[in-house]
């Protein structure tokens, strides 16, 4: 998922629940039930991170970006019904991931982008944004709770902006085969 991909599907979803749990996908590299699931204390404001309780009940602790601290803040303050951060309409539960994908199925189509956007390719958009800020793969493998660093590097196929690195490297050594 590109960032500008993001941004369009954000831009069309108008329920400040909702908008939180794709912004905590995206911004964070969490899986649809680990976002879902998100309890207040979860949130830790002084470091700022999210304590994320991932497949085979493994915890890790993700950095969280100031702004989508204040974000989710601001979601926070419209509901403040604990323990979740993203309580269904009557409190008692988190929001069902059904709903999520459904909406997100939704704002795709609507846009029209490839149904082969997910809400799982939100998590790829965030191991992808780092890779392009040249974070190594180990790192990002631990910010997304992969045991093996093979499984993170699924995700991380060739961007534009190494495409073009990679084309500009190769040219300093092309040598013409032709005069």
């Amino acid at each position: 998922m590109t960032h500008a991909q993001y941004i369009a599907i954000l831009n069309e979803v108008y329920t400040p629940l909702y908008r939180g749990v794709f912004a905590v996908m995206y911004g964070c590299g969490l899986r649809i039930s680990e976002a879902v699931a998100l309890r207040v204390e979860d949130v830790d404001g002084d470091a700022p991170a999210l304590r994320v309780v991932g497949k085979g009940n493994k915890e890790r602790l993700v950095p969280l970006s100031q702004g989508l601290l204040a974000d989710l803040r601001l979601v926070w303050r419209e509901h403040r019904a604990k323990p979740w951060l993203f309580p269904n309409k009557a409190g008692t539960h988190h929001i069902d991931a059904d709903n999520v994908q459904r909406l997100f199925r939704t704002v795709r189509n609507d846009l029209g982008l490839s149904e082969s956007l997910t809400p799982h390719s939100l998590r790829h958009g965030f191991a992808m944004r780092l890779f392009e800020q040249d974070m190594p793969a180990e790192t990002i493998a631990m910010l997304m709770g992969h045991g093996n660093v093979k499984t993170t590097k699924q995700y991380l196929h060739l961007t534009e902006p190494v495409r073009d690195q990679v084309k500009k490297a190769a040219a300093t050594f092309y040598v013409p085969l032709f005069d």
